[in-house]
């Protein structure tokens, strides 16, 4: 739901965190919710600097009951530096920032009360954020840093594998507390929202195969050359299972085969994903033939 528009970008609080809102008020914790509702957006700030200083425009924000989601007009050609630059800003931010409130508790020149959850909070939101989980940073940074040896794509997969397993663990072990009366549902809550948030970024995972792609692009053009590899595919596969076969580090030509293993012509990675764009990831890449 979109509660902002600022700069042209695109402030959306996700119905999950304002859920989280009003069952917090319920309980007479709102004051305590709505605090945490600015150290989000402030965690979320700190990624929108970092990227601005990197000459990233920022498209949308989303707040999420754990941080948030930025994204970016320049999502898919960003390098694996400046996403794991991006993505540990609003924990250092968190971690920072408890830091000068426990300086500032221990010269007792914050209340007890309330300094004390200001710590903890921004302690709990930098750490937890730093797991290797996506949709977390820590995925993110996990992400950048597999990348290179694994390829966007697989390195998504396997961040958000652990991003389910993470989920399910908050989401068994809350309810177990929840049954034993030592807990509430906030981290059963999250757990579950966690799996969903990482179920929703394994959609991604084609977009990050592009990327892929496009950053051999600009890894031939630095180098001036590299290694390729020769995929056979029979003319009535549909491009999109043909992109999932591409390897990371290598230019994927493609061999496109008839019925009879008659070679009907090849084509150049780029050139499935222009078609793609042009006529949708289901056609067979017979069409696209010259």
């Amino acid at each position: 739901m979109r509660i902002l528009k600022a700069r042209g970008v695109d402030i959306h609080i996700n119905p999950f965190f304002l859920l989280m809102l009003l069952m917090y008020a319920s309980v007479g914790l709102l004051s305590e919710m709505m605090f945490a509702f600015w150290v989000v957006i402030l965690h979320e700030l700190a990624h929108v600097v970092v990227a601005g200083g990197l000459g990233w425009k920022v498209k949308r924000i989303e707040l999420l009951p754990f941080g948030g989601v930025v994204e970016f007009d320049e999502a898919f050609y960003g390098t694996p530096e400046s996403e794991i630059a991006i993505s540990l800003a609003g924990p250092i931010h968190n971690l920072i920032f408890a830091g000068l409130v426990l300086a500032l508790l221990q010269r007792e020149i914050l209340p007890p009360g309330f300094g004390e959850f200001v710590f903890e909070l921004n302690l709990a939101m930098g750490l937890f954020n730093l797991l290797p989980a996506i949709p977390l940073d820590g995925g993110r940074v996990a992400r950048a840093l597999l990348s290179n040896s694994v390829g966007v794509a697989r390195a998504t997969a396997i961040a958000v594998n652990i991003g389910r397993i993470v989920g399910f663990v908050m989401l068994a072990f809350g309810v177990y507390l929840v049954f034993a009366g030592e807990g509430n549902i906030f981290l059963p809550s999250l757990g579950g929202f966690l799996m969903f948030a990482a179920s929703r970024e394994s959609e991604k995972v084609l977009y990050m195969r592009i990327q892929d792609s496009l950053r051999k692009k600009e890894r031939l053009i630095r180098e001036g050359s590299m290694r390729a590899e020769v995929i056979a595919s029979y003319e009535q596969t549909p491009l999109v299972e043909v992109v999932r076969k591409f390897s990371p580090g290598k230019v994927s030509i493609v061999m496109v085969l008839d019925g009879s293993l008659n070679i009907l012509g090849f084509v150049t990675e780029v050139a499935v994903l222009e078609g793609m764009g042009r006529y949708g990831p289901r056609i067979p890449i017979r069409r696209i033939v010259r």
